[in-house]
């Protein structure tokens, strides 16, 4: 089975795919502070865990998370799991950010090289102006973001209150995320642990 985590994005979530890539079932949260509780819960109902003998007839095949950016304690929680079932099933971990599964989801969609805003705490946002898929995130306050977009910008990963800034928004709906995240997290190369990235400060 596949195993994809996502503790950067709100919301929160994690997968189980079979080795088809159909989705065996998904869990998600909105409380960063229950990422590891809720984590725990999904993978005991299906009596996995970080030992192989709970149940000899299902183990893991493939294992990935989204790296950041996001909460500083939710990508350690978010780490902390991976890193563990990495070290229980001896399996390496694919990672990639944030960014590139958007930029990835986008592309699915038609929307090739569009912006888009991710969400980070109090007023601030990140934002990635399209142009430069490779360029770093920054992170402003969310006013700011407001001004320098002229074009439509996707906002669909953004709380209701902070969407509603945005007066010309792509009407994307964010849907089969988990998918999406398996498919860009396939073709990543495998790392011995997964490494939450700090490019950005934690907020």
């Amino acid at each position: 089975m596949k195993f994809i985590l996502n503790t950067a994005v709100d919301p929160h979530f994690c997968a189980l795919f079979d080795e088809n890539n159909e989705l065996i079932e998904r869990r998600e949260w909105t409380n960063r502070r229950m990422d590891g509780r809720e984590v725990f819960e999904f993978l005991n109902k299906f009596h996995l865990g970080f030992k192989k003998i709970q149940n000899p007839g299902l183990s893991f095949t493939f294992l990935g998370g989204v790296a950041g950016p996001g909460g500083f304690s939710s990508l350690r929680a978010g780490a902390g799991v991976l890193n563990a079932l990495s070290f229980s099933y001896k399996l390496p971990v694919h990672q990639v950010r944030a960014d590139r599964w958007i930029q990835e989801f986008l592309r699915t969609q038609g929307e090739n090289a569009q912006a888009f805003v991710l969400n980070s705490f109090s007023d601030g946002v990140f934002i990635s102006e399209g142009e430069n898929p490779n360029a770093p995130l920054q992170r402003v306050d969310v006013n700011e973001a407001v001004q320098r977009f002229s074009e439509p910008v996707f906002v669909g990963l953004l709380p209701i209150e902070k969407q509603k800034k945005f007066s010309k928004s792509l009407d994307i709906p964010f849907e089969n995320t988990e998918l999406a995240l398996l498919t860009v997290l396939e073709k990543t190369n495998p790392q011995e642990i997964f490494l939450p990235d700090y490019e950005f400060p934690p907020v």
